[in-house]
């Protein structure tokens, strides 16, 4: 009993501290995004904002449409984009994989988490109805962790690309890769306030 209310207490922390989002912040995270291809219906909060207080990771609504959508947390700081990806250039995914395989259980429970949150942002009513008509999509909200990765295969360490990770690092405030993380992103934001700029 317990561990259930810890586990609630924990989702409830997570969710609130990425529960607001202005219509400022819809529009800098659409052009973050790339403007107007970039549907922001899916967009429920700002997770972590950068120095500037520009939207550098916003937390995702579990569904697009009527299709669950994996990703609970996505990076749109085009700096931090970039970083991410000069990074998986030079191998970063199969270093912080490598990494992870020292802390198996940490990785398991930090996926764990994801699932927690994304089933926490469904109401209730859906999701009892969703156990009861709909078990396949269920599963799939349940048991997926960051960006879909299904947690119950124990020996799966793929962590699928590392924009997904840096923005779960940044909207929880921690990864089992941090000091992975840490070591390779010293800086997490840009020198000049460049999305603020633009806005101007």
């Amino acid at each position: 009993m317990v561990a259930v209310g810890r586990k609630k207490a924990v989702v409830s922390s997570v969710i609130s501290r990425g529960s607001f989002v202005s219509s400022s912040d819809i529009s800098l995270i659409t052009d973050q995004m790339g403007g107007r291809r970039f549907d922001p219906s899916g967009v429920v909060g700002v997770a972590k904002r950068c120095t500037w207080g520009v939207p550098q990771v916003f937390r995702c609504a579990p569904f697009r449409g009527w299709w669950p959508f994996p990703t609970t947390y996505w990076l749109s700081c085009p700096w931090l984009i970039k970083v991410a990806g000069a990074l998986e250039s030079q191998g970063g995914v199969s270093e912080l994989e490598d990494y992870l395989s020292s802390h198996r259980s940490s990785w398991i429970k930090y996926q764990m988490l994801h699932g927690l949150v994304r089933i926490a942002d469904i109401p209730k009513s859906q999701r009892a109805f969703l156990r009861s008509h709909r078990r396949s999509v269920w599963d799939v909200l349940r048991r997926g962790g960051i960006g879909g990765i299904d947690y119950s295969r124990s020996d799966d360490l793929s962590v699928k690309c590392l924009h997904l990770q840096i923005a779960s690092w940044l909207a929880l405030g921690h990864h089992p890769g941090s000091n992975w993380l840490v070591d390779k992103i010293p800086h997490r934001s840009c020198d000049d306030g460049r999305c603020v700029i633009r806005e101007r």
